[in-house]
């Protein structure tokens, strides 16, 4: 294989980029998309590795002259795409989401935007539709990886090309090693992080360098199912995978594998060759690069400047744009700039220079000013600043997956005291703590924060995905009955969430992201089985009753609180963006008090299935939000007070509003005959 023009391999970044295109948009059918960044990977240690050697070969090989062709390829493409993101940005984003913009804005110059989106995010995690610069992940693995590869090649390239092959072989195998052995324990840093992709590269660079000056002689029935092999292995990665599969690890050796075959065996003369020549084929890889820019930011975008949910149709159009928008960044911006005639290398550098400078200086302003909230009016940025409330009690104080904070290490109010409360729950559990240890403080007591993201407050229980939460449960379970001086346990989580294995969706527009989790026990982690069984429900319901059970037989009292009414909708975004659209309210924002009904149907039987005791309150904000002001809706505010911060969580206001409510039910008891319960009457339940 030579340096000869291939189009077949354009054809196959065509087959690369239509799949992540299309997986963004959020089409089940390509549940599998993502493996489209696997192929690009293949592809570009291919070709490069093929200049790269080639010229190393033939003594012409230029540190300084390669980094131009990267800056030429890759930044102004990348600049412009960025420069109309900030725009986009600046009109349509509120203060939260613009913080965020700028902090990937930074991440995305300085090309460690998968580091970042490593620490901020999973790639499959809901908030990832509304990332304009997610994708930029996978250019920051291709420039790390060639801000070393060159250099290893410059040092290596003159050795026998076995010896060559034998390293980068090495490299391949390594990388893979680490892919598969954190691909089940460090999924997010292993999606993104480059140890676990640097193979992917190699498997390009592997043909490159093996067949560099070989000529590949096969028979046209080889090439014709060695091609055609690799197509079927790239289609059923496709379509077949999805969130849940182990990645990138030896599953990701079938997308991998499959790219290879295409390079090897695909040829002007046999059908997939012939397929993937076909020139509006070749056009689509001719501009991928500039669709793979131009999708993401075009998807969200759209989502911020729609109120309803984009159908299938909205995407599919939003696609077709990006194509298009590829096609003229590609013709007017990638273009010109390869021209050295036009652009010489001290003018790209030096452009360079000053546009990062610039979009860096840029976005560390808007850190600093917390997202510019001097853009929008001062009524919508005071409705959009409840956004914030999620920051309360969260920040280093919740568990995440790619954190778990020890029981020792657990943030705790109102230290001094030695009698404790508990707040124990998943993320909905949170809002709650500050208004508790309120509460607490007038009680001389302190309050403990036991609190891991999407993770109910069940011992012997664990989320579908994270055995860690299991884990979590029982050692907090273990220190509540252990120590004394823990009096009151507060437990609150999402529980439909993962009894019925599916994000909310209120029938009337707010469906949140998809998002499948499942309540499972703990020996059942990694069960796809127990997942789907019927019984499954049934079993962690008896797990809460053997929870409470113990810590009331204890002397514990336990706080139960009901499922807190799911709303769809990003309740302070939506009304902060119909007030900046000039869109009047004809009455309060709600949902269906019948939906909520079937939805937590499942939760209430198990919860109700909890034996009374002297020790045990239930509690259900259901009766606080529900068929109050309105009949037969829940309400998501109190005429200007907002009671959510997103689409599940309550707000400090909701979250104040619920704990006295409580305190009241508590004082009712009796609970605190012996101390001085002091109740603020925030709002009275029954004058709603």
């Amino acid at each position: 294989m030579g340096m000869e023009y291939r189009p077949e391999v354009d054809g196959l970044r065509a087959v690369a980029v239509i799949p992540v295109i299309l997986f963004h948009a959020g089409f089940d059918f390509f549940s599998g998309g993502y493996v489209g960044v696997d192929i690009f990977f293949v592809v570009s240690g291919y070709l490069i590795t093929n200049i790269i050697y080639n010229e190393i070969q033939n003594d012409e090989f230029s540190i300084i002259k390669f980094y131009e062709r990267r800056a030429r390829r890759i930044l102004p493409a990348l600049f412009f795409v960025s420069l109309i993101s900030i725009v986009l940005a600046w009109m349509w984003m509120l203060p939260k989401e613009f913080e965020e913009f700028s902090k990937s804005l930074i991440a995305v110059n300085l090309f460690v935007s998968n580091v970042y989106f490593a620490t901020d995010m999973g790639y499959f995690a809901g908030a990832a539709e509304m990332k304009p610069f997610l994708h930029t992940w996978s250019l920051a693995v291709e420039e790390q990886f060639y801000l070393f590869f060159p250099l290893a090649m410059l040092v290596l390239g003159a050795l026998k090309k076995r010896y060559l092959l034998f390293f980068v072989f090495l490299a391949f195998i390594t990388s893979l090693t680490i892919a598969e052995w954190a691909s089940t324990r460090y999924e997010s840093y292993n999606f993104y992080l480059l140890p676990s992709r640097v193979w992917e590269l190699m498997a390009g660079s592997i043909i490159a360098i093996f067949f560099y000056k070989r000529e590949f002689k096969s028979s046209k029935v080889i090439c014709n199912i060695g091609a055609s092999s690799g197509l079927i292995l790239i289609s059923y990665s496709i379509v077949s995978f999805d969130e849940d599969t182990p990645f990138p690890g030896l599953w990701a050796l079938l997308p991998v594998l499959g790219a290879s075959l295409v390079i090897l065996f695909a040829r002007v003369d046999n059908l997939v060759g012939r397929l993937l020549s076909f020139k509006p084929i070749v056009v689509i890889g001719l501009i991928s690069y500039s669709a793979y820019l131009w999708h993401q930011p075009i998807f969200v975008f759209a989502r911020e400047r729609s109120l309803d949910n984009l159908s299938n149709a909205d995407f599919l159009l939003l696609s077709l744009l990006s194509l298009f928008l590829a096609y003229f960044s590609w013709k007017f911006v990638e273009q010109p700039f390869r021209n050295k005639r036009r652009f010489t290398r001290p003018q790209i550098f030096s452009g360079a220079f000053v546009m990062s400078i610039l979009m860096l200086g840029f976005g560390a302003y808007g850190i600093y000013s917390k997202g510019m909230p001097g853009r929008l009016d001062t009524a919508v940025a005071q409705i959009a600043n409840v956004r914030n409330d999620r920051h309360l009690q969260s920040e280093g104080c919740q568990s995440t997956p790619s954190q778990t904070i020890s029981i020792e290490d657990s943030c705790e109010y109102n230290e001094n005291y030695s009698e404790k409360m508990v707040v124990w729950g998943d993320s909905q559990a949170t809002p709650l703590v500050g208004p508790v240890a309120k509460k607490a403080r007038s009680l001389n007591m302190g309050v403990k924060q036991f609190v891991y993201t999407n993770c109910l407050p069940i011992a012997g229980y664990s989320r579908s995905d994270r055995p860690e939460c299991g884990r979590f449960n029982n050692a907090v379970l273990d220190t509540i009955v252990s120590n004394k001086n823990i009096k009151m346990v507060f437990m609150l989580g999402r529980y439909p969430l993962q009894f019925e294995g599916k994000s909310f969706n209120n029938q009337e527009g707010g469906a949140e992201e998809k998002h499948r989790v499942y309540a499972v026990p703990i020996e059942g982690v990694k069960s796809k089985e127990y997942i789907y069984s019927e019984d499954r429900v049934e079993v962690v319901g008896e797990l809460i009753q053997e929870t409470v059970n113990t810590l009331v037989n204890n002397n514990v009292k336990v706080v139960l609180i009901y499922p807190v009414p799911e709303v769809g909708w990003d309740v302070p975004s939506l009304l902060a963006k119909e007030k900046m659209y000039g869109i009047e309210r004809e009455r309060m924002l709600s949902t269906s008090h019948e939906v909520f009904k079937e939805r937590t149907e499942s939760s209430y039987q198990q919860l109700d299935m909890i034996q009374d005791h002297e020790n045990l309150l239930r509690v259900k904000p259901e009766l606080l939000l529900c068929d109050t002001q309105l009949p037969n809706r829940c309400i998501t505010q109190i005429e200007n007070k907002i009671l959510y911060y997103d689409s599940n969580h309550l707000s400090r206001y909701g979250a104040t509003m619920l704990i006295d409510h409580i305190f009241s039910e508590i004082k009712k008891r009796g609970w605190m005959d012996n101390k001085e319960l002091v109740v603020e009457n925030f709002i009275d339940v029954n004058s709603l």
